[in-house]
């Protein structure tokens, strides 16, 4: 069972068994206000990662696509058959990672992802 350590400010829930896309808006942390993305140089590339407290990750790296640049809206899909498992149900940390044109890791922002179990 896990617990929630952190408050991410978002936390998405999706239910085992179940395939879900989310749409997650990326914050400007001086401002607080969405994150401007449209710099396909500095933006190039995004993923999500679902990580355990312990930093073990929780199915595959997902791709994450670029919706609305200007307005720092990404999108990502959580997969029933790799994330949103029996095995993987719990409180979790979800991570995007975005990465430039040169393959630099340039910024990371974490969010809370909830795995629950259907009765």
């Amino acid at each position: 069972m896990s617990t929630r350590r952190q408050d991410f400010g978002v936390t998405f829930t999706v239910n085992v068994g179940t395939t879900k896309s989310l749409q997650l808006t990326i914050l400007d942390p001086d401002t607080g206000l969405a994150k401007d993305l449209s710099s396909v140089t500095l933006y190039a590339s995004s993923t999500v990662k679902i990580y355990k407290p312990d930093g073990t990750q929780i199915g595959s790296t997902i791709n994450a696509t670029f919706s609305d640049r200007t307005n720092g809206i990404m999108l990502f899909t959580i997969s029933g058959s790799s994330q949103a498992t029996l095995a993987n149900a719990g409180n979790w940390i979800g991570e995007i990672q975005f990465v430039n044109n040169a393959g630099a890791t340039i910024d990371q922002q974490q969010f809370g992802i909830d795995i629950k179990q259907s009765f």
